[in-house]
Parts: structure tokens; C-alpha cells; sequence
């Protein structure tokens, strides 16, 4: 699924309630006072960087949540957003689904839709297709046509309803005329036009069950038609060595739907790569999450990487770091606990300094360097000195809460890892 992050039109968003000609401090001084549409439009004037005011992302913040904590729709469905994407402050996913429900429940557009994201991707609330459809529902019910793609997606998959076909092309064809590219090329991807002629001849070409290559095994097919997980993703595999990588696509959804997970990393792949899909990061990501989660490594590998690198979803290196982990790519989350702790420091690249530059800082007793160290030193697989500075962080008062913690997750894996050798030696040769 094309994920369509909520794109503000700040005109159409704009608070009609602005004096003309109203001066920054005028306007402050009636946000100071309480007025929640001068605390709105104090709020978009920081985050234009206009009409006198420089731009502000924090103040923009800070304001919009004035205004939105006393009910300004407008002003809660940017407080969500600020919080999806780290927008003057922290990002908070659950606070981000938070203000996008009180903004939607208003009946906000914007929001209902952004709502429905959330669930779909399970970002700050538990994922659930069904309420997602419901809030894209409420969005699409009032033009959005965001909200019509999203549908029309879910409609062709049969992600949270009923597959239909007819519906998806309905809401697709209904985005595709207020001027949404997604649904256009999706459309002309189904063999049609938003207008509803046919552009092909074989429009279902790529949902056909019963086309076959030469690679693909009569009793593979029978058991992928009725239904056997292993046998459509084995399916899926013949298609795709045969070349026909639209139907590989969709036997491996078949299989995917169902929980298999060699089937999600598959999928994954073909979005990323643009096979027999147009490509698409976001819907890569989703699946590759999907297949994290059903305990594929290589596919832990490949998310980690999507959130290390920002790629089809909202970059986040703490994210990125527990997906390496859980895949046992320990290499790869020692360089990325690097930025991790890099973030939300200014001055030293501590991220970019060499070992010789960190030693320097971290013998005169820089906590932060020495951590720095430590996971250099770790991915180059010096674990018995990569111990030690990890054990000077941990113990060094100066050390942040976030150095602390990663120090002593290093210190017990790499004790942990001596502990295992050592009973392998005991084992192999008895002493």
C-alpha cells in the first residue's frame, strides 16, 4: 500500500479568523490571552517562517498545542502530525494517534484519514485493517481523496474487508478525478482508465489463478487454490522463476495473508525492487515488518535498514537498532546505536570520529566517547577492550541516561557471549 503521510494545504488549512494587517506581537498577544484561533495562526505563521515570524518548528509546536488542548480541530490534526514526524518535539507516535482522534471525532478529513494510517501500520495504536477502513472510510465519505486511494487499496486486497474489485476500482477512479497520481497509475496498472474505459484486454491478468508457466507444478497449483500457506509461497517461487512476476506477487500475498512469513520478506522484496508491482518503499517496509515479526532474519535485517536509512518509513535509529538485534545482526547495531546517540547532540560528530579521536576524548573522561569507542571497537569484534570503555560509561557520572543503557546492554552481551564459549570448551574438550 502506497502510504500517503498527511500533506497540509496551508490555505485551505489556514484559520480565517486572522486580523488584517495584524502585526506578530498583536497576534501573540491575543494567543497569550486564550484566543485558540490566534494560538492556531501564531502556530502556522511559525511553521511558514512568515508574515514576521522566523521559521520555528518548536514554537509552531508549542502553540498548536495551546490551540488544540482546547479543541481547535485544525490545530490537534497538526498536533498529530507534529508528533508523526518529530516536528519541534520528540516523536510520539501514540501521541501523534492521540490528537489525530480528537481532530477526527470532530470530523476532520485530514485526520480520519491519518487515524486510519495508524492502524493500517499499527504506529502508536494496536494494527487493526478493519478500523482502519472505518476512518478512511469517514475521510473518503467527504471527497479526501487520499483517503479514496487508501480504500480502493484495501478494497483490492481485501485488507479489513471483503476483497471487491468493483469497490476498489470505484474509490480509485474517485481519487484518480480530484487528481490523486497514486490511483492513476494503479488504474492503468488494473488494464484501465480513471474515465473507466478498459486500456487492456487482460486487465486481470495479474489476479488469474489458473494461468500456468513452465516451471509451475499442477498439484502446487491445486493445493495453493485451496488454500495451503507453504504450497501458494511454493507457487509464488515457480511464477517467479518462470518470469510471471505478477502472479508470483499474488500467490505470495495469498500466502502472506495467512501468516507466512518467507512470503512477506518476499513481497517485501518485490515492492522494494519494483518487480511485478510498481515499486514502492512503504508498502516494502510493511511487509518486511510482517515478516520481522513471524521471525524471519533476514527480513529484521532489511527493516533495520529501512528505519536506519529512512527508507519507506520515518527514520528512527532506536527502531532500527531493536530490529538488528532481533535478527542477530549485531554488527549492524553497534554502528547504528552510533547515531542513535549522535542524534540529538550539535558540535563533535562523535558518529563520524575516528577511533583514534574517540580514544583521545574518552582517556580524559568523555562518557559519550567512550561509549562511542566501546561500539567501535565491538563492530570491529575487539569485545575484550570494547568491554572495558563500555564498563567506564556505565560507571562514569557524566554519562547520559541513554549511554548508560547501551553500555550495559554491550557489557551483559558480551559476558554473555564469553559465558556460552566457555561451556562450548568445557563440552568439546572436558575441561
Amino acid at each position: 500500500m502506497k502510504h500517503v503521510f498527511l500533506c497540509f494545504v496551508l490555505l485551505f488549512l489556514g484559520s480565517t479568523t486572522a486580523v488584517r494587517g495584524e502585526t506578530l506581537s498583536e497576534l501573540q498577544q491575543r494567543a497569550e490571552s486564550g484566543d485558540s484561533d490566534a494560538q492556531y495562526d501564531l502556530a502556522m505563521r511559525y511553521w511558514e517562517g512568515k508574515k514576521g515570524a522566523p521559521k520555528d518548528d518548536s514554537k509552531a509546536f508549542y502553540w498548536a498545542k495551546k490551540a488544540a488542548e482546547q479543541g481547535n480541530a485544525y490545530a490537534q490534526s497538526w498536533v498529530g502530525y507534529f508528533y508523526e514526524n518529530a516536528y519541534g518535539t520528540a516523536r510520539d507516535f501514540g501521541e501523534a494517534a492521540y490528537w489525530y482522534r480528537r481532530s477526527a471525532d470532530q470530523g476532520n478529513r485530514f485526520s480520519q484519514n491519518n487515524l486510519g494510517e495508524c492502524y493500517y501500520y499499527g504506529r502508536g495504536v494496536e494494527r487493526s485493517y478493519e478500523k482502519a477502513v472505518l476512518w478512511y472510510k469517514k475521510a473518503a465519505d467527504q471527497e479526501f481523496p487520499s483517503a479514496c486511494y487508501n480504500l480502493g487499496w484495501c478494497y483490492e486486497n481485501g485488507e479489513g474487508v471483503a476483497s471487491n474489485r468493483s469497490l476498489a476500482i470505484s474509490y480509485y477512479r474517485k481519487a484518480a478525478a480530484s487528481g490523486n497520481e497514486d490511483a492513476r497509475q494503479r488504474l492503468s496498472k488494473l488494464g484501465l482508465s480513471a474515465d473507466g474505459s478498459s486500456t487492456t484486454s487482460a486487465s486481470t491478468a495479474s489476479t488469474s489463478s489458473s494461468s500456468s508457466g513452465s516451471h509451475v507444478d499442477p498439484s502446487t497449483l491445486a493445493n495453493a487454490q485451496s488454500g495451503i500457506d507453504v504450497s501458494q509461497y511454493v507457487l509464488g517461487q515457480q511464477y517467479f522463476d518462470d518470469g510471471n512476476y505478477e502472479q508470483a506477487v499474488y500467490w505470495w500475498r495469498q500466502a502472506a495473508k495467512q501468516g507466512y512469513g518467507k512470503a512477506s520478506l518476499k513481497l517485501g522484496d518485490c515492492y522494494h525492487d519494483g518487480v511485478g508491482v510498481d515499486r514502492n518503499v512503504t508498502t516494502a517496509a510493511h511487509w518486511y515488518t510482517e515478516a520481522a515479526e513471524q521471525g524471519e532474519r533476514e527480513a529484521c535485517f532489511k527493516l533495520g535498514t529501512c528505519y536506519e536509512t529512512g527508507v519507506g518509513v520515518i527514520k528512527d535509529y532506536q527502531i532500527a537498532v531493536k530490529y538488528y538485534d532481533k535478527g542477530g545482526y549485531l554488527t549492524a547495531s553497534a554502528l547504528c546505536s552510533r547515531k542513535w546517540l549522535q542524534q540529538y547532540r550539535s558540535g563533535f560528530d562523535y558518529a563520524a570520529a575516528t577511533a583514534g579521536e574517540l580514544r583521545s576524548r574518552a582517556n580524559n573522561g568523555d562518557a559519550l566517547a567512550q561509549c562511542h569507542l566501546g561500539l567501535l571497537l565491538y563492530a570491529d569484534e575487539k569485545t575484550t577492550e570494547a568491554k572495558e570503555w563500555f564498563k567506564k560509561c556505565a560507571a562514569n557520572t557524566r554519562a547520559n541516561n541513554l549511554s548508560k543503557t547501551i553500555a550495559k546492554k554491550y557489557v551483559d552481551q558480551i559476558e554473555e557471549a564469553d559465558e556460552e564459549a566457555a561451556e562450548m570448551f568445557e563440552l568439546f574438550f572436558g575441561f
